[in-house]
């Protein structure tokens, strides 16, 4: 997936790069959670991806994650962007997706390697983006590695999608499903 986007910081990311959404270097949450066992992360992690942190939905979706488990210079790579800033990345998810026409559901994992430092996931996500066309994303599927810092938060959070990049921005341009 990382060649049709152009590899490492590829072709399509020159021009999906996110949008200007506020300071890189904005502190979100409370406390950060340095002193919870990588597993109580893992736990976090899979109510935020199926949930969200208040019940608002997936985080994927709705942007509804819980910031003190990540670093505020966490780096977030998909085939599309990568950005590193917890805050940008949040207020991304949150003006993207309508958490109230999309689904974010674990379908694989968490799986925890301490002696790696990384959590993975499985994550199936479709929905309607807040776009006047209301374009619907038709179901994909996403690996996730979550890699823990020596802090015990979250330090980069890397996305393998089951589309290519060059699908995932034909679906944002096409218009939504009739009735909805």
């Amino acid at each position: 997936v990382a060649e049709e986007a152009g590899g490492e910081g590829g072709e399509w990311r020159k021009y999906t790069a996110l949008a200007p959404l506020g300071p890189a270097d904005a502190s979100l949450g409370g406390r950060k959670q340095t002193g919870i066992s990588i597993q109580e992360l893992a736990a976090i992690l899979a109510r935020d991806v199926s949930n969200g942190a208040h019940g608002n939905g997936g985080y994927f979706i709705s942007g509804d994650l819980t910031p003190e488990v990540f670093q505020d210079d966490c780096r977030f790579v998909d085939p599309t962007n990568d950005v590193t800033s917890l805050s940008r990345y949040q207020k991304a998810l949150s003006i993207l997706f309508d958490p109230t026409e999309s689904q974010a559901e674990l379908i694989g994992g968490p799986v925890v390697d301490a002696s790696a430092g990384t959590i993975t996931a499985r994550v199936r996500s479709s929905g309607v983006l807040k776009l006047p066309w209301r374009p619907y994303i038709r179901p994909y599927e996403t690996s996730i590695v979550w890699k823990v810092g020596r802090d015990g938060l979250v330090a980069e959070q890397r996305q393998e999608w089951s589309i290519s990049a060059g699908e995932a921005l034909l679906q944002t341009f096409t218009p939504g499903r009739k009735g909805g």
